[in-house]
């Protein structure tokens, strides 16, 4: 019995030192040598904690559940193995509130994976230097751009679009914006032209269809003076905003740019 107590605890250090922890409210997620997912963290509040959780869920927006609730959550360092992943269930947050009763979610991640256009590197390899458009724009020799595309496909969510010839489109990951549902729930408060609630209590951009890839955003802290988050495209013109982007709840200002151009300034509230 104690042999197998001094392996699990040698075990549970091995996987903890193998991966670099993100510091709470963040936290890192890595595949394991089993396919399973490993999320770790740093708990810097100390004992300030007095319950952790892991939630998982199949979107970055809802309905997340309680996966595993952690014995001792005041441990400095620590991890957890989701042994049986769900398929679609990707999404991951840690939930964890404090001795003075406030509490916290933390942002939603998902096992980091990148996205390579079917045949990507076989219809570029006639050529010498590949072009690279969007947000990462340059130009690279083939080996070089091979081992960007292997970057990107292993440790980023970023995509590279093969879109003729010697290019190749970049797109980078949104992290705040999550496509809202096919058929999204009827507006129930209005933000702005641009902008509503719908019944969840989620917020939703609705942008005119023809022009969904004009549209550019930039988000700023409660505050209004240093910028939070910054949405170079827009994929869909019905997009909710991720509640767990958001660090706490309050009015958060914005502004809606069209080709570059500001359409609108205002501000949403997060509950």
């Amino acid at each position: 019995m104690l042999k197998n107590i001094l392996f699990l605890s040698i075990f549970s250090f091995i996987i903890i030192q193998g991966f670099s922890q993100e510091i709470l409210p963040d936290f890192t997620i890595k595949k394991g040598a089993q396919n399973q997912k490993v999320i770790s963290w740093r708990n810097n509040f100390g004992d300030m904690i007095s319950v952790l959780n892991i939630q998982r869920s199949n979107d970055s927006v809802r309905n997340f559940r309680t996966l595993y609730s952690v014995p001792n959550a005041t441990l400095q360092v620590n991890a957890y193995t989701d042994t049986k992943p769900v398929p679609g269930m990707d999404y991951y947050r840690i939930y964890y509130t404090f001795k003075n009763g406030s509490y916290y979610f933390t942002k939603a991640k998902k096992l980091t994976t990148g996205f390579l256009s079917a045949g990507l590197l076989g219809n570029l390899s006639n050529y010498k230097n590949i072009i690279i458009q969007g947000e990462e724009s340059r130009t690279l020799a083939l080996n070089d751009f091979k081992r960007m595309s292997d970057s990107v496909l292993n440790n980023t969510s970023d995509s590279l679009f093969y879109s003729g010839d010697s290019t190749v489109m970049y797109k980078k990951f949104n992290a705040v914006a999550a496509i809202a549902a096919a058929s999204p729930k009827a507006p129930v408060t209005s933000v702005s032209g641009y902008m509503y609630v719908n019944e969840d209590g989620s917020i939703v951009i609705h942008l005119p269809e023809n022009d969904v890839y004009d549209y550019s955003m930039t988000i700023y802290q409660p505050d209004g003076n240093s910028v939070l988050y910054k949405i170079s495209h827009f994929d869909s013109p019905e997009i909710i905003l991720s509640k767990s982007s958001f660090m706490r709840a309050g009015f958060y200002p914005y502004e809606l740019y069209k080709d570059g151009k500001l359409t609108e300034r205002n501000r949403f509230q997060i509950k």
